[in-house]
């Protein structure tokens, strides 16, 4: 037998020996990710709250939490039915994730496919005037608690043998100077979506990150949908949260499945583009 010969009888048996996996099948939107139940971090509001939105009209049991019963409360009211339920959990509580995560898992049947990490806070201070308590806080919540919710559902996840999903918030800051523990922590989301998407994978669990430039939400004094003008971004607007979620849909869902380790920027092209006069 020839080079080309044995190339071919190798390729032939590669072929025969692969495992053969199934072509994800085209469903309607409103059924993308019927039968899971997602598990959403700072649900209660802004970004949190649209993803949920988008989740529960994909068929999705949800899970939202937040430190605010009143809130929460609210929330669960708004969204409506039987497959929204809601937690009190501080993410800065590191200690109690484990307990938790088993109490949400009780909910619906036990399981939590997807997990949506959007609690987070911002810097209000600038370098010169930050100090220890304002970092601690910001480092605590954005990338320390991202870390250990990440830890505590994947070890779910992994224990009843889920093929699940983790989406991280992150942001357009994540590739800006940092200068600031804000920056500095959604580096960390950025580094940590990749590390995990490695060590995970081989378990069936895909993990990724979105971010969002400036969204107009609560955070950022945006509570008014009509006056997103901002005069700085390429596109002359906020983002909207029903934008963001559209995209945290697509990515938790089987059509999402291929992406791997990555952060998909919505900015409006922001720090992408440049404007010439």
């Amino acid at each position: 037998m020839g080079r080309i010969g044995s190339k071919v009888y190798n390729l032939i048996n590669l072929f025969k020996s692969e495992k053969k996996v199934p072509i994800i099948q085209t469903v309607p939107e409103s059924e993308l990710l019927k039968g899971k139940t997602a598990l959403i971090t700072g649900g209660s509001g802004g970004i949190g709250m649209a993803i949920a939105r988008q989740f529960l009209d994909a068929g999705a049991n949800v899970i939202i939490t937040g430190t605010n019963s009143e809130k929460l409360e609210k929330c669960v009211k708004e969204l409506g039915g039987e497959k929204i339920k809601s937690m009190l959990l501080n993410v800065a509580k590191v200690s109690s994730f484990e307990a938790k995560v088993n109490e949400a898992s009780l909910f619906f049947d036990g399981m939590i496919d997807i997990l949506v990490n959007c609690a987070g806070v911002i810097t209000k201070s600038h370098f010169f005037e930050m100090n220890e308590d304002e970092y601690d806080r910001v480092m605590d919540i954005n990338a320390k608690g991202t870390f250990f919710m990440c830890q505590a559902v994947s070890k779910l996840m992994i224990a009843k043998k889920i093929k699940g999903h983790i989406l991280n918030l992150s942001s357009a800051s994540a590739v800006r100077p940092a200068s600031s523990p804000y920056h500095m922590s959604k580096w960390a989301i950025r580094g940590l979506t990749i590390g995990l998407a490695d060590i995970l994978l081989p378990e069936g669990i895909v993990v990724n990150a979105i971010g969002p430039g400036p969204t107009a939400t609560s955070m950022l004094g945006k509570d008014d949908d009509k006056a997103i003008y901002h005069g700085t971004n390429p596109s002359k607007r906020y983002a909207l949260p029903e934008e963001i979620a559209a995209l945290a849909l697509f990515m938790v869902s089987g059509k999402g499945d291929m992406i791997v380790g990555d952060t998909f920027y919505i900015t409006g092209g922001g720090g992408i583009t440049s404007l010439h006069n």
